[in-house]
């Protein structure tokens, strides 16, 4: 074991010598996650908890138009929408066709829609004088269901009250029932179902239980990022060991009585050391820095260590199986891409296909996301993402013994 140390402290006062490119490593990452996790920061709802939406309004009718236009004034702590009233139908387009997003949402309610809406669920009665709700084609904002889910109310509240009217003329129109003429008011009773339907029920009572998570955007891009550069860092130390190996230094080194499991152990642990170091500072940063949620310093800090174990022996494997340094850029490269792409460190991994979770499995980023977005986003108990830290662990163990079995101390020697 003291070997296997030697070896490793080496290295590592290698790294600490060159005192730019030490703080390089540590100061780039922080870099990019701080510009990335503020330009993401309304687009995950970090920047503001208000929602807010902007609606183009032309009405033309006085019944079901204006109560619509009332059950569209929301201004509240979580949502805000702002109508805006033009006279006609193509001012309401322009606004929602326009490249400076003037308008999220356009509705255009025609002189005779209240009639129409309450003659359109009778047979045999066309679709004329209907709201008209404008969107871009393909929108992606998930408020525009809000605010149609909104008018879709009052219509339906609009057909109730006709069809209640009508019960109304039917009960008085029975034998031994009587109503006076002109006392049933049709419109007065469609304006008071509305009515009911806009007002909140206070039967049911609304109450919360445990503690609400408080996720940001820096609680995604911090630990994504973090095995992002964990992953690109392999690079360095590769390049170190295939020149190493190019040089003859472990040729001389065998010479000595020295074990091979120490020799690339010791490679190992000195890069284990500088990716737990460089995890450590992000995540330290990350919590001080950016108020990141964390959960379980436990869970979070085994995750660590068990993704720079994993780490550590995917790049001792990728040297055992690169034959030169020329090709170690591009491999690293595709490796590190590939699977931080589809294993959840720019996006949480939960929000892809099963199936792709499940491809992500090939790389150590999907096991660690997986650990990390749980304890730290889902609020994850230490039993639950236990899996992933033995999974990081295992992942780790095979690459080394693959690294042993494949890994060529000193370059085949040229055929004459």
């Amino acid at each position: 074991m003291k070997t296997l140390w030697y070896i490793a402290k080496k290295d590592l006062l290698q790294v600490f010598k060159d005192k730019s490119a030490f703080v390089l490593m540590l100061a780039v990452p922080l870099i990019l996650i701080s510009v990335v996790g503020f330009a993401l920061g309304n687009f995950t709802g970090n920047g503001s908890s208000q929602l807010n939406i902007k609606v183009a309004l032309s009405n033309h009718d006085a019944g079901i138009g204006n109560a619509i236009r009332s059950a569209l004034k929301i201004h509240t702590k979580e949502l805000v929408i702002t109508v805006d009233e033009y006279p006609d139908t193509a001012q309401v387009t322009e606004r929602v066709g326009a490249v400076n997003n003037a308008a999220d949402v356009g509705i255009v309610i025609p002189e005779g829609a209240s009639q129409a809406v309450a003659n359109s669920g009778q047979p045999g009665n066309a679709a004329a004088n209907m709201i008209q709700f404008y969107t871009l084609p393909n929108t992606s904002n998930a408020l525009i269901s809000v605010v149609r889910s909104i008018v879709t109310n009052v219509v339906q509240s609009q057909r109730i009250g006709t069809v209640a009217s009508q019960q109304v003329h039917v009960v008085c129109s029975q034998p031994g029932n009587a109503c006076a003429p002109k006392t049933i008011d049709d419109a007065a009773i469609s304006a008071a179902v509305v009515r009911a339907s806009q007002t909140s029920d206070q039967a049911v009572v609304a109450q919360t239980v445990g503690q609400a998570t408080t996720v940001s955007t820096f609680d995604q891009v911090v630990p994504g990022y973090a095995i992002f550069f964990s992953l690109f860092g392999l690079n360095a130390v590769a390049a170190t060991i295939l020149q190493e190996q190019e040089d003859g230094t472990f040729r001389r080194l065998l010479i000595a009585p020295i074990q091979k499991y120490a020799l690339l152990g010791g490679k190992m642990l000195a890069q284990f050391v500088l990716t737990l170091l460089q995890l450590a500072v992000i995540f330290l940063f990350g919590y001080f820095v950016f108020k990141m949620h964390v959960g379980s310093w436990l869970s979070v800090s085994l995750l660590l260590i068990a993704t720079s174990f994993a780490a550590t022996g995917l790049g001792i494997m990728l040297v055992a199986l690169i034959k030169t340094r020329r090709q170690l850029n591009p491999v690293v490269s595709l490796v590190t891409l590939i699977t931080s792409a589809i294993g959840g460190a720019w996006w949480p991994l939960f929000v892809e296909p099963t199936w792709m979770q499940q491809l992500a499995k090939v790389g150590i980023t999907a096991w660690a996301m997986e650990g990390l977005n749980g304890t730290m986003m889902l609020g994850k108990s230490f039993s639950d993402i236990l899996p992933d830290i033995l999974g990081l662990l295992v992942y780790g163990t095979i690459c080394f013994i693959i690294a042993l079995r494949f890994f060529r101390f000193q370059p085949k020697a040229a055929v004459a």
